[in-house]
């Protein structure tokens, strides 16, 4: 009730009114009793974290199977709910996996890109919400595939996502929804793990997809639904993927819970109207230009073109602008071009990453240049051209970028440019040896990750390496640790009242009072309100900012040295055994593709050459069908580079003892130092210290890193003494 009073004599009003009226509501807040009662309580530092939650319960398959397992015959129910999404019938291997699911059975689906492979998941988690309110929970790599699905659903199907690139806001309003049972379906973007939800958030659940796509034996997805199953109770498990050799099905397929017979799909094969062609031009720049200016590309719609640098991103963008303005300026289909060619990659800001995919969608881009990922997570038929400057980094994402092309069944041209000396295999060798560690690493990691006190240490090695790590120990046999979505390591409070001020605020934060956070994404949500209070707005209150993003997990504190030894051990085996396998991975794949590589893109300006697109085509269904890498022993040329090394030899020496000369106070490994030469950046090795000194970043980037940290090490032994 409002009521009005007179007063006598000058009075404040707007600005200074407000702010009298907060002062004297926030002293009479601090005169209240300092004792917190209630919910407020403080919790002794010495009681043990809490225990998580029960999941809640998981939803009954709405068709249960037979006594021997088989799945019941395909019900009216189904035929009319899949009419309500907007298809008649089901394609090839569809009806399979939808009755599997609504059994209850856990599947993995290997089917290629552009066969409709959202439906295996929309149909049953529609079907499931007619019987009982439930929640499907769809995990993928790419933010923006997340919002093409939840924007492009029909009607009877609400869905919600959740990834970093949202604002907390958004992410708040997303989850009200999914717990008021607004929404069907969550998707989780990356960096959003299942952990990160507390049971009471979600709403029973009834299916989870665990990947959009496979690029080879990962740790990050067997986690996930590791994740998924212990704290959110989740039985049925539906893997999709379109591009997965045999034995990366298996693997995925243990983890899933998923017998080998139930692994769904056949080969993976590049559709038919893909023209394959690949050539190893000396000036690739020029070659791609004139390959852009040609007839036959100028009936072109539209054009992506895959780089592994975002340096040539920019690069080859401006290159384009500038070429192709006057050649282009019309737009290849008659329409007025906003622009000729544009770049696409994370370093961008969401608000121009989401202008240039727009105006590519909407026709009045004519050329990307962007990464894979910008491939994986469009939603769009009639693109014509699919073009990679610079070798792939695996068959498999070349075959998801090139599938993700001509979806609509017209000719569509697909063309490799390849570096004739070998250049593009030493730049993407960099980021084989980047995740490959030391054993004393592994220890120091081994000691943070179970310590005998607690204590805050930083490992000095890569943030993705560090990763690997963890997913290795959640996935290893005694479970030693339990990995949780990331948080952050700090807190910076201002108070510019002081003491008194902050003292009034840990009445209220719970942890603040205790200077204690075990909890930190709850932690985060009681410290984030603070700094929207009306206090501050008024300018006088508590900033709060969050800094240095951590990983957060559980972890036993009283391991014995054996126990540490041995886990040291499985790490590092792990490690080193993973290596030769990406490096003979990617030493095919070069390999692979000079063998039908044209001298130059001359032959590919008109129509490219139907036999060597059948033999690439056929050397990437061998590669799908091999069992494992025992399989892949094929005859293999040199590695590039490695023929130089004597020549090399002294002059690599002095080089190293330069490099350590002109930072005499920093402890170089063999290692650090090849991370310096080879232009790997880590903890250690800042790219802003070490790459504004051309002397010695990626100053041996042609030469084996095996060898280069063998002398090094070397080097380094002599120089200690």
């Amino acid at each position: 009730m409002k009521q009005k009073r007179c007063v006598r004599g000058p009075t404040l009003q707007g600005r200074l009114l407000r702010k009298q009226t907060w002062r004297q509501k926030w002293q009479k807040k601090g005169e209240e009793d300092a004792e917190p009662a209630g919910s407020e309580l403080l919790v002794p530092l010495g009681e043990s974290v809490p225990e998580v939650p029960c999941p809640p319960p998981t939803v009954p398959p709405l068709y249960p199977p037979g006594p021997s397992g088989q799945v019941a015959d395909t019900p009216a129910e189904v035929f009319q709910a899949l009419e309500q999404l907007g298809h008649r019938a089901f394609r090839p291997g569809q009806e399979c996996v939808v009755m599997r699911i609504l059994s209850g059975m856990s599947t993995l689906l290997v089917l290629p890109t552009g066969a409709d492979n959202s439906l295996c998941y929309q149909l049953p988690t529609l079907l499931y919400s007619w019987h009982s309110p439930c929640l499907a929970l769809v995990i993928s790599p790419l933010m923006s595939l997340m919002d093409d699905q939840v924007s492009g659903l029909p009607p009877v199907l609400k869905a919600a996502c959740i990834h970093l690139g949202m604002t907390g806001r958004q992410r708040d309003s997303a989850l009200q929804k999914v717990q008021s049972a607004q929404r069907r379906w969550l998707g989780l973007g990356p960096g959003v793990l299942p952990s990160s939800l507390s049971s009471p958030q979600l709403p029973s659940l009834a299916s989870t997809r665990p990947a959009a796509s496979l690029s080879g034996p990962t740790t990050s997805g067997p986690a996930t639904c590791v994740s998924a199953r212990e704290r959110l109770g989740v039985s049925c498990f539906l893997g999709l993927t379109a591009t997965a050799t045999r034995s990366t099905a298996r693997y995925v397929a243990q983890h899933l819970g998923v017998a080998e017979e139930y692994v769904l799909g056949g080969p993976v094969t590049i559709p038919a109207n893909l023209r394959l062609s690949v050539s190893t031009d000396k000036d690739p720049d020029q070659a791609l230009v004139t390959l852009l200016q040609s007839d036959h590309f100028h009936a072109l719609g539209s054009v992506i073109i895959y780089c592994n640098r975002l340096e040539d991103m920019e690069r080859v963008a401006a290159l384009l602008r500038t070429c192709l303005r006057e050649a282009w300026a019309p737009g290849p289909g008659g329409q007025a071009l906003e622009a000729v060619a544009e770049a696409y990659h994370a370093s961008m800001c969401s608000r121009e990453r989401r202008r240039v995919q727009r105006a590519f969608m909407e026709g009045r881009l004519w050329v990307v240049v962007a990464t894979v990922a910008f491939g994986m997570g469009l939603d769009r038929p009639d693109v014509r051209a699919m073009l990679h400057l610079g070798l792939p980094p695996s068959f498999e994402s070349y075959v998801q970028a090139a599938v993700g092309a001509g979806r609509d069944g017209q000719p569509t041209h697909c063309h490799l440019f390849l570096r004739p000396q070998g250049e593009d295999l030493w730049e993407l060798r960099r980021h084989v040896h980047a995740n490959t560690v030391d054993f004393l690493a592994v220890k120091k990691l081994a000691q943070c990750v179970f310590p005998l006190c607690a204590c805050a240490q930083r490992p000095p090695e890569q943030e993705g390496a560090i990763e690997t790590l963890l997913c290795y120990l959640e996935l290893y046999p005694q479970r030693w640790l339990k990995l949780l979505a990331p948080t952050y390591a700090r807190c910076h409070l201002r108070c510019p009242r002081g003491a008194t001020q902050l003292q009034a605020l840990a009445r209220r934060c719970l942890p603040l009072a205790v200077c204690l956070a075990w909890q930190p994404p709850e932690n985060t949500a009681a410290l984030g309100p603070r700094a929207q209070d009306p206090e501050c707005a008024s300018g006088h209150g508590v900033l709060v900012e969050f800094r240095e993003l951590a990983f957060h997990l559980y972890s036993p504190g009283d391991l014995t040295a054996q126990e540490k030894d041995e886990i040291c051990d499985f790490l590092h085996g792990r490690v080193q055994a993973r290596e030769p396998d990406a490096l003979a991975s990617l030493h095919r794949t070069f390999w692979a593709f000079h063998s039908i590589a044209f001298p130059s893109c001359g032959p590919c300006l008109e129509q490219p050459s139907e036999d060597r697109s059948s033999q690439l085509k056929a050397l990437l269904s061998r590669y799908f069908e091999d069992e494992g890498p025992g399989d892949r022993e094929e005859e293999q040329g040199p590695e590039p580079g490695q023929a130089q090394l004597p020549a090399w030899e002294e002059q690599i020496f002095r080089d190293i003892r330069h490099l350590l000369s002109s930072w005499p106070k920093q402890q170089f490994s063999g290692r650090a130092v090849a991370w310096v030469f080879h232009s790997i950046r880590s903890p250690r090795c800042l790219a802003q210290v070490y790459g504004r000194d051309r002397c010695f970043w990626r100053k041996c980037l042609l030469l084996s890193f095996h060898a280069l940290m063998h002398l090094a090490t070397e080097e380094a032994l002599l120089w200690g003494r």
